[in-house]
């Protein structure tokens, strides 16, 4: 079951970086489309609580307000996601959130408390100085693709962290399970989401759209990849919990670090990504540098 559990984690999320990729090289609207993809997720997980597939939470309404900072970061931290994956290849994406391990233990110290032990800081060393390296020789470099990656690593990072600060709050009959939990954060980042990516891009969306569909696009297709891309990008994470709850954490970390390497390989091969070779080095540096902090 673990196996299977890895298995299907990989493929979806191999799905949902493909097709968000191509969605985002026909219609570059990268905070609309993670807005949607969010707002995918609800259209998931509304019918599993409706329907008793999975017992929905049972929240107090000071619960769900301890829930909101939470939900809010989850949505701003897939704004800035899909903006860096529009800004540059999904390849270099996934080299700088290898950093994110290094904003984990920053967060941890400042929320929980939660200190780790220097030789295990040690190991963050060669992730940043492989990102640093693959960053100055990445032949798609830009600023705003990285700066976008690294706000994705704190959202995400923070995300993380505070979900295990607020649940430490919450009753064991309130029915939050981390696939629930996801549910409860994926309707609130939702609500955060859309308001900003209509402040952002509502202005250009439908004469982007018009080229879009000029060019040769089908609006049915165009609908198609972005449901395919949403409903994957909440599934990969439903999946991951799952896989996090079978295995240890430490076995969930290099499983996670294997991922990133599946992406850079998709990037490659899907894309045709250019690296050279020190920006190969770099993230070969960098991925093993998460490979060491995670055993």
């Amino acid at each position: 079951m673990v196996l299977f559990y890895f298995g299907v984690w990989y493929v979806i999320n191999v799905a949902y970086n493909y097709t968000n990729k191509k969605a985002l090289q026909v219609l570059p609207l990268p905070c609309l489309m993670a807005a949607a993809q969010i707002g995918a997720g609800i259209l998931y997980i509304t019918p599993v609580w409706l329907l008793g597939i999975r017992a929905p939470p049972k929240l107090e309404t000071k619960e769900l307000l301890a829930l909101v900072p939470v939900g809010m970061i989850h949505g701003v931290g897939q704004l800035v996601t899909v903006l860096s994956l529009q800004a540059g290849s999904i390849s270099f994406v996934n080299v700088v959130k290898s950093l994110e391990p290094f904003f984990n233990v920053i967060f941890a110290m400042i929320f929980m408390h939660d200190y780790v032990p220097l030789p295990v800081l040690l190991t963050l060393v060669p992730v940043v100085v492989g990102v640093g390296i693959a960053s100055s020789a990445d032949m798609e470099f830009t600023w705003l693709c990285f700066a976008c990656a690294m706000g994705s690593n704190v959202f995400f990072s923070l995300r993380g962290v505070l979900s295990k600060v607020t649940m430490k709050a919450i009753r064991p009959e309130s029915n939050l399970g981390p696939a629930n939990l996801f549910g409860v954060l994926t309707i609130i980042g939702f609500l955060t989401s859309l308001p900003l990516a209509l402040w952002m891009e509502g202005g250009t969306a439908q004469a982007q759209w018009d080229r879009t569909v000029a060019a040769g696009q089908t609006p049915t297709a165009l609908a198609k990849t972005i449901a395919i891309s949403g409903l994957s990008f909440y599934m990969y994470n439903e999946v991951s919990m799952l896989a996090l709850d079978a295995v240890d954490p430490v076995t969930h970390a290099v499983g996670n670090t294997i991922k990133r390497v599946i992406l850079i390989l998709l990037s490659v091969v899907a894309f045709g990504t250019q690296m050279t070779n020190l920006s190969a080095i770099g993230s070969t540096i960098a991925i093993i540098g998460v490979f060491m902090y995670s055993i």
